[in-house]
């Protein structure tokens, strides 16, 4: 609470407590003049007087409290609205940020996309290569292993001759 609020509040304070003081006075000066009989009259127009005074006195309070609420409430709705613009520029700074990101990566998952095809192609080409290769290389041992039989047969029939080396 600030020193201008404290102020504001014992000074509203000070004229409840007047205007209370001058009710009090009125009642008891009526009460004293009706048991007194004495003066009936002036006591019940100074009664008008006092609670007319004491009821400016509580309408001024009032409106002094419902202007100082407003202007809280006022301000508190501004403090609210710049709190507010300036999570949505978070927000929308954030959903930027994000969006950046997100290209990034997109165009990352395509690069890589690309890298994948490029080695899967090469895959491709090496398991054709590796599947020639292979058959090369079995008719390869074919042909060797049909000389050596024909070798065989050969030394077979001239057992003195050596076709093979030594």
């Amino acid at each position: 609470m600030s020193a201008s609020e404290r102020h504001h509040r014992a000074s509203r304070s000070g004229r409840c407590i007047a205007a209370a003081g001058l009710i009090a006075t009125a009642t008891v000066m009526t009460a004293f003049a009706l048991v007194t009989g004495t003066a009936a009259a002036p006591a019940a127009a100074l009664d008008v007087v006092l609670a007319a005074a004491s009821t400016a006195l509580i309408y001024d309070v009032v409106v002094e409290v419902r202007r100082v609420a407003g202007q809280d409430r006022a301000d508190n709705a501004a403090r609210a609205a710049t709190d507010a613009r300036e999570r949505a520029e978070e927000h929308i700074a954030f959903v930027v940020t994000l969006g950046r990101a997100f290209d990034r990566e997109r165009k990352r998952t395509a690069q890589l996309s690309a890298r994948t095809r490029e080695l899967e192609a090469r895959l491709s080409d090496a398991e054709s290569e590796l599947t020639r290769l292979r058959d090369q290389l079995w008719m390869s041992e074919s042909a060797e292993k049909r000389a050596r039989a024909a070798l065989v047969i050969a030394e077979q029939e001239a057992p003195g001759r050596h076709l093979r080396p030594a």
